[in-house]
C-alpha cells in the first residue's frame, strides 16, 4: 500500500509516499524506541516520568507477545525505507455487548512525521485488518490529557464511549 501524498503537503519538507506493511522482529527496536514519546504524551503529573515510560515499555512488550494468530501489527515507512510509525491492532471484547471486536492497542508516529498522514494511514490499515476479521466495532484507549490524538481519533470517526478518572489519595490528616 502506498499513499501520495505530496499534494497536500506542498512546500513542506515532509512524507511524499508512505509504504504501509507487516511489522518483521527486525522493526521491535524502532517500535520499543517510541516509548519515550508515547510517555511524553501521557501527562499524568501524579505519576513519575520514570514510572510512565518503565509502563510503556511493558505494554509494548505484552502486546508484541501475543500470538500472531490474534494480532497484527504494521509499519509505515516513507522514502528510503524511512521507518515512521506503527500500529498494533488485536482481537478483543466490547465491554458493553461481550462480542468480539478488534483493539489498536498502540499508534505511535515519528516527530518529524506528525500531520503528514501517516497515523491516518495506520488507522486505515488497522480498520482493513479488522474488517477481514468480520469486526463490527473497532476501540482504542487514549490518555486523556492527550488531545491532539482524542481530535486525531475524532476526526476519524472515533467515539468517546468510557473515561477512566483516577485520583491521588494523600494521607489523611487526624
Amino acid at each position: 500500500m502506498v499513499h501520495r501524498d505530496a499534494e497536500r503537503h506542498r512546500g513542506r519538507r515532509g512524507v511524499n509516499a508512505i509504504r504501509i506493511r507487516r511489522a518483521t522482529a527486525e522493526d521491535r527496536d524502532f517500535m520499543f524506541a517510541q516509548a519515550a514519546r508515547l510517555a511524553a504524551v501521557a501527562n499524568l503529573s501524579w505519576h513519575a516520568d520514570s514510572d510512565v515510560l518503565r509502563f510503556q515499555h511493558r505494554f509494548i512488550a505484552t502486546t508484541l507477545a501475543r500470538p500472531e494468530a490474534e494480532c497484527s501489527t504494521f509499519i509505515a515507512e516513507g522514502e528510503s525505507a524511512q521507518l515512521l510509525g506503527f500500529v498494533h491492532i488485536e482481537s478483543s471484547t466490547d465491554s458493553v455487548t461481550l462480542e468480539p471486536c478488534a483493539y489498536v492497542a498502540l499508534l505511535a508516529v515519528i516527530e518529524a512525521a506528525q500531520g503528514q498522514g501517516v497515523a491516518a494511514r495506520l488507522m486505515e490499515a488497522a480498520e482493513d485488518w479488522a474488517r477481514r476479521q468480520g469486526f463490527r466495532l473497532i476501540a482504542l484507549d487514549v490518555f486523556a490529557n492527550n488531545q491532539r490524538a482524542r481530535a486525531f481519533y475524532a476526526r476519524h470517526g472515533y467515539l468517546e464511549d468510557s473515561l477512566r478518572l483516577t485520583k491521588p489519595l494523600a494521607e489523611k490528616e487526624r
